[in-house]
């Protein structure tokens, strides 16, 4: 290992399948920046000796992803106001000991939907889901002004906090728990149709359909997104937020980017990625 290297993981479970460590390795070429980034699969149970680890191992951070972003929460030192407001974080940074928890999955989000052409300003929304990835959904949605969002769950009381800690923040914005409907944009925020998980879409049979469907799962054609298909929707694949959250992460690791910089960067990380 090369001491100049910075190191750099991803806590989750499963993360065989992740395409993060591919990704960073290019923004690490890209950036001229020597990185070790390692996928490290931590069941639940192992999620407080893993952080622990990582607070004195001298790494700079990680991400987390599936099923620690919320459970992450208190094991660290400091969060930052958009960890705090999505209550989920996908980005730590260590520093002399001391773990900061982060979220970028909502700017992710947000850049995503700008990139593939859509304004959620005003839209009928609906979200599969009610853990850490619908929390940064759910928040991205509220600062763009969405007119309603819908939190369509298995666990409706998760859904129902959610929404209730969404429509605190965000008065302009209807949040609310239901069954699905039809709505203008539909993201799917659980896990189902990732490696490691059913390839079963979170919608009912019998529901209506979108406008524009997202998956959150990228590198394939899901079941949601079949199911949208033949519902009439446009699709959208998870790859496009996935490099968007990197680089966001990259940012908070490092410093920030221009505008130009990060749009030019993305291009080229998703020259990398499947088109799912």
């Amino acid at each position: 290992m090369n001491r100049d290297s910075v190191k750099l993981c991803l806590l989750g479970h499963p993360v065989a399948h992740s395409l993060s460590p591919r990704l960073m390795a290019e923004l690490g070429r890209l950036t001229r920046c020597r990185t070790i980034y390692r996928a490290c699969d931590v069941p639940p149970e192992r999620l407080a000796c893993a952080v622990e680890l990582m607070r004195w191992s001298g790494m700079l951070g990680a991400n987390v992803t599936v099923p620690h972003k919320v459970a992450i929460l208190p094991l660290l030192d400091f969060l930052t106001p958009e960890a705090r407001l999505a209550g989920a974080v996908n980005a730590v940074r260590c520093s002399g000991g001391r773990l900061t928890g982060h979220n970028t999955d909502a700017a992710g989000f947000a850049d995503s939907l700008r990139g593939a052409g859509f304004s959620a300003a005003g839209c009928e929304a609906l979200v599969f889901g009610a853990g850490g990835a619908a929390r940064a959904v759910a928040l991205a949605l509220g600062r763009l002004r969405a007119s309603r969002v819908t939190i369509a769950g298995r666990r409706p009381a998760a859904a129902r906090t959610l929404a209730r800690a969404m429509a605190r923040s965000f008065p302009r914005t209807v949040f609310a728990a239901g069954r699905p409907g039809a709505a203008d944009l539909a993201v799917n925020a659980t896990p189902l149709g990732m490696s490691g998980f059913p390839d079963r879409s979170p919608a009912p049979a019998g529901w209506s359909g979108c406008g524009l469907a997202m998956d959150l799962v990228y590198g394939r054609r899901t079941a949601f997104q079949r199911q949208a298909l033949a519902r009439g929707a446009r699709v959208l694949g998870g790859s496009g937020m996935l490099a968007a959250q990197a680089l966001r992460s990259w940012e908070f690791w490092f410093k920030p980017f221009s505008e130009g910089r990060r749009a030019e960067l993305k291009r080229r990380l998703l020259e990398r990625l499947p088109c799912h």
